[in-house]
């Protein structure tokens, strides 16, 4: 499929807060606490999608500096998104941090998170934090140049381990 790429705005910020909340129960489930997932509210998590596509539309990107673009299926609808931005680890072996990637699960296979690396990423370095035990996630970045370094950290917000993939040439 090919996607409509586009800068966050705010009239896509209802549909991605939903999506995001539909994405973390079927990604995370068994990966993060179920208390974590049950707590997501679709109301409160379009308000804070709202406030960041604001500033965004505003600014060219978030109060932290980081740049979400948005893939679009061919009625206009929100499939998936992309937000890179400054590292946020002292320790980051790369100054840009690949914050977050999500697309609809219909669409896995589709090419749309391809479409939205590339736009979002158009070369390296990066590197990119990944729950631990997410395996299609992990597949998906080795495919596209990364590399799993053998850093880990347990995300206190997440209540979870993560594992740091890096790319620092595109793939072959």
């Amino acid at each position: 499929m090919d996607a409509l790429i586009t800068p966050l705005h705010v009239a896509d910020a209802d549909a991605l807060a939903v999506l995001q909340n539909r994405l973390w129960r079927l990604t995370y489930g068994g990966l993060l606490p179920a208390q974590l997932l049950a707590a997501r509210d679709d109301d409160a998590n379009c308000r804070v999608w709202r406030d960041r596509a604001m500033v965004h539309e505003r600014d060219g990107r978030s109060a932290e500096g980081a740049v979400t673009l948005v893939a679009h299926d061919a009625a206009g609808v929100p499939v998936g998104w992309a937000t890179t931005g400054p590292a946020r680890d002292d320790d980051a072996p790369t100054a840009i941090e690949l914050w977050s990637l999500y697309v609809a699960p219909e669409l896995h296979g589709a090419g749309v998170a391809r479409q939205l690396l590339a736009a979002v990423l158009p070369s390296p370095p990066a590197h990119v934090w990944v729950v631990r035990g997410n395996g299609r996630a992990v597949a998906f970045y080795r495919k596209s140049g990364f590399l799993l370094d053998g850093t880990t950290k347990f995300d206190e917000r997440l209540g979870a381990h993560e594992l740091r993939l890096v790319w620092h040439r595109a793939p072959n």
